[in-house]
């Protein structure tokens, strides 16, 4: 039933936009309806906030995940692929390759780099 001049949802249009603009836009309808129980004991539906999140055209800003910027010792910012895939070495030393590892221990990120020869990885290859 349709009624003129009345909005039925007007009240939770302002209490979904207040929680939406309360935590910077960064919210989902799922989150929204989480801090609309937690921060004003309202209890609404979860399709019903996203069909009122849509009407009112917001939508959850995502945020971007941390990226490595990988510097080179040429001042670019990822180094020139050297090798191309040829992994093969036939003596030693003419060929190293090195991996970085990030660990998360309580608040400080630990770092492991391991060094390799690609001429001990060839023959060990080989003898399988």
């Amino acid at each position: 039933m349709k009624r003129k001049g009345v909005e039925r949802d007007q009240a939770a249009k302002e209490l979904i936009q207040k929680v939406y603009e309360r935590y910077n836009g960064v919210l989902g309808y799922s989150r929204i309806q989480l801090f609309l129980l937690q921060d004003h004991g309202v209890w609404m539906n979860h399709k019903k906030v996203l069909r009122i999140m849509q009407d009112l055209g917001i939508r959850s800003r995502i945020r971007r995940k941390h990226r490595c910027n990988y510097v080179s010792s040429e001042g670019g910012r990822v180094t020139k692929n050297i090798l191309k895939r040829d992994f093969k070495a036939d003596a030693p030393n003419p060929k190293w390759v090195t991996d970085i590892t990030q660990y998360r221990v309580g608040e400080k990120w630990l770092y492991l780099s391991a060094v390799k020869d690609l001429f001990n990885i060839t023959k060990l290859s080989l003898i399988k």
